[in-house]
């Protein structure tokens, strides 16, 4: 699965074991969105190639992945720690994934609408936050995160935005997720048009929103992302959106 907001590349335990990828003794601990702190141990891919694009000697995490039912016959999660140096595009109504070179990149670029965002890196992972205008609170920055779907926003921002939690119309959920963390998710539609701030084109309207108690202002999903043909060019710390041909 490729993950914009799984932070580090990750394999599963039996895919490792078939590759000879045994942990290394080290260990990484990253967070969720919800602030509960996940620790994998680490190993080394020999070589993990996509397209003609091949990284040698890649740190990976190793997960457990079997226990998941929604995760049965995935063999890992792509982050785009791999694509620090290669810019990527995904075309999600041609159902592809392009590997730019200088001169493709800057014909994208030339083309649709370029937006600064904040990339985040560390030895072995990755984050992308992006500016979004949402009425009713202007500008915000949400991590860019493919494993979700609507968008996700902090709980505490509802009031600003006229959503009442206890309301009858707002759907509440509440489960545990994979790390034993009881959580509460609200459900609700904002009226109006989210945008990336400084591209009005760029836009979603009436947008269905997640509320949750979250350590980010938000998370911005495939609900919106997949309305564009979007590039990641994080050597220039860029997103690149046009409208889908």
């Amino acid at each position: 699965m490729l993950d914009t907001g799984i932070g580090l590349t990750l394999v599963s335990e039996s895919l490792a074991t078939l590759v000879g990828c045994m942990p290394n003794g080290s260990t990484y601990t990253g967070r969720r969105m919800s602030g509960q702190e996940v620790t994998l141990p680490l190993g080394s891919l020999g070589s993990l190639s996509v397209g003609g694009h091949r990284r040698e000697n890649l740190v990976v995490g190793i997960f457990d992945m079997a226990g998941l039912a929604s995760l049965e016959g995935v063999g890992g999660f792509l982050s785009l720690d791999y694509f620090r140096s290669m810019p990527v595009t995904l075309d999600y109504a041609a159902g592809v994934v392009i590997l730019e070179d200088p001169v493709s990149l800057a014909a994208r670029a030339e083309s649709a609408a370029s937006v600064e965002v904040r990339v985040e890196h560390d030895a072995h992972t990755t984050s992308v936050f992006l500016p979004l205008d949402v009425a009713g609170l202007g500008s915000i920055s949400v991590e860019v995160d493919m494993g979700s779907d609507s968008l996700i926003l902090d709980e505490g921002l509802a009031g600003d935005l006229g959503v009442d939690l206890d309301a009858k119309s707002t759907r509440r959920v509440e489960g545990e997720d994979e790390t034993g963390h009881m959580f509460a998710r609200y459900f609700s539609r904002l009226h109006g048009v989210v945008n990336v701030t400084g591209a009005p084109a760029i836009r979603q309207s009436d947008p269905e929103v997640m509320f949750q108690k979250i350590i980010y202002d938000g998370l911005v999903g495939d609900a919106f992302l997949r309305n564009f043909v979007v590039t990641y060019d994080l050597g220039n710390a860029r997103m690149i959106f046009a409208a889908p041909r």
